[in-house]
């Protein structure tokens, strides 16, 4: 029996009025688990198994992330807010069918696409640091990954991007005389 290569999936990213749409209609223990994938890159099993002595101030720690791999992810200010005034601890967290549950029912809610899961919301997590020039490295740790090439599978395909290495190109210095005064090249 021959094996196929996983190549990824055909999960997409939030879009920032998708987030605040499916946060608008959720509840508070619901709107808490969906931070902690958006702003925290949390998996599903990562959020249900979150105890007290994991969340700091400025971050977390997955004691047994997939793979049992233990790693430290952000922590947002709001996640903190969130996890607080949820009561997150106090009432046991949450279960991991729970999840799918709150998610399907509060997706539906706020009229979402039926194409957008949980895990769409860790998508966010890692395309928002991309977007923001955090290194490819950097995400990989804190998604949790081994291998690179897992973590470029969360990276949503970014129009602006040829726009911005454009700007990033110009605004190089080049040296005096390499074109003629008040000339441009054009190819």
């Amino acid at each position: 029996m021959s094996r196929r290569r996983y190549v990824g999936h055909g999960r997409r990213c939030f879009e920032e009025w998708e987030l605040a749409e499916l946060l608008q209609s959720a509840a508070p223990r619901h709107r808490c688990a969906y931070l902690l994938a958006a702003d925290c890159g949390l998996r599903r099993g990562e959020i249900a198994a979150l105890g007290f002595d994991d969340v700091g101030v400025e971050r977390i720690h997955v004691a047994s992330g997939k793979g049992d791999v233990s790693r430290w992810t952000i922590v947002t200010a709001r996640v903190l807010v969130e996890l607080r005034s949820a009561r997150w601890f106090e009432s046991g967290g949450c279960g991991y069918r729970n999840l799918g549950a709150w998610f399907d029912a509060d997706r539906r809610r706020a009229g979402l696409a039926v194409g957008l899961c949980l895990h769409g919301l860790r998508h966010r997590f890692a395309t928002q640091l991309l977007r923001a020039g955090v290194s490819l490295l950097d995400i990989q740790m804190l998604l949790g990954h081994r291998d690179l090439a897992t973590t470029a599978v969360y990276l949503e395909d970014d129009p602006d991007r040829f726009r911005r290495a454009r700007l990033a190109v110009e605004g190089l210095a080049f040296p005096q005389g390499l074109f003629p005064s008040g000339t441009a090249r054009v190819i």
